[in-house]
């Protein structure tokens, strides 16, 4: 396993991610401004990134969860988490700009790493760098954000 390349290959993926939620954010809200409820929206988005990820990886999905039942469950309770935060998210959204609410989700990073810290002690390393890089990175987003809606 290369681990730079994985390393590389990780970061960009997140730095695609972070592209995506910035711009579906945009899109939901001027999406529930004029045409749909929040829980109308969340459902439309959640079922079209179901069938995204059907063509995309839908392939061997059966054989890959018959292999390991308990990863099965940590999926599922991640799924319905992460459904939580996207009826969150269409809900604030709903109600308030995308200046204000954008920040206050770029917050996770700090939530993923109290949770990291607390379950993934083996599999996480979390070291005053990081910790000190994540607010940072929190903390600048906020800063430009609120700036810009001054």
């Amino acid at each position: 396993m290369n681990t730079k390349r994985n390393a590389f290959t990780g970061t960009a993926f997140g730095i695609g991610a972070a592209l995506a939620y910035g711009t579906s954010s945009v899109l939901i809200r001027q999406a529930l401004t004029h045409l749909a409820p929040p829980l109308v929206g969340a459902a439309v988005s959640l079922l079209s990134g179901t069938l995204v990820f059907l063509i995309i990886g839908g392939r061997g999905l059966k054989a890959s969860l018959a292999q390991n039942k308990k990863a099965v469950g940590f999926l599922l309770l991640a799924g319905l988490v992460a459904s939580l935060g996207i009826v969150s998210s269409f809900f604030a959204l709903s109600l308030a700009p995308v200046v204000t609410v954008s920040p206050l989700q770029s917050t996770s990073p700090l939530f993923a790493m109290l949770w990291s810290h607390l379950f993934l002690r083996r599999l996480e390393r979390i070291t005053p760098r990081l910790i000190l890089g994540s607010v940072l990175v929190v903390f600048g987003i906020i800063l430009i954000t609120i700036g810009r809606a001054a």
